[in-house]
């Protein structure tokens, strides 16, 4: 009887079976690569998206900063213009879409007025372009006079007294 070497390890000497071939390895590799480019592209995606929104944030930011502007503007008063806030100009046309309002006892006469608003940076580059409804004001009289005063102040003499 032969006695026969001990086995150092419970699993079968079969050498095909150790370690990883070069074709798994291939394989791996090839899975690898196709995550990688998936994930490359979703960065490029995600990039892309925050610069849209970047850019759309600061479209709105020169469109509030305008509204903001031309609300100070009297349509009545100035009916086109165009007004420097640095980096851009804001330049705006008005027109009257209902009779202008005198009342006999006010101050004041209104009108209500369409006023079509450009945003430009330099000139033909327009930023932002919108309309807005805004009412104008004049004031045609003086506080604490009667009609009658009123008349004879401006030289009518059949209002005075």
């Amino acid at each position: 009887m032969t006695a026969e070497p001990p086995r150092t390890s419970n699993r079968p000497s079969n050498n095909s079976q150790e370690g990883f071939a070069l074709l798994e390895g291939l394989v791996a590799i090839a899975v690898l690569a196709g995550t990688m480019v998936a994930i490359f592209a979703l960065v490029g995606s995600i990039l892309d998206s925050a610069s849209r929104v970047g850019r759309s944030n600061a479209s709105v930011e020169i469109t509030l900063n305008a509204i903001e502007t031309i609300t100070a503007v009297n349509p009545m008063v100035q009916g086109s213009g165009k007004i420097d806030l640095g980096p851009y100009a804001v330049i705006w046309t008005s027109a009257t879409i209902m009779p202008i309002i005198d009342r006999p006892g006010s101050l004041y006469q209104i009108g209500l007025y369409n006023m079509d608003v450009r945003v430009e940076d330099q000139p033909g580059s327009v930023l932002a372009n919108f309309a807005l409804r805004q009412i104008g004001y004049r004031r045609v009289r003086e506080p604490g006079l009667t009609l009658g005063d009123q008349g004879a102040r401006l030289g009518d003499p059949t209002r005075s007294q």
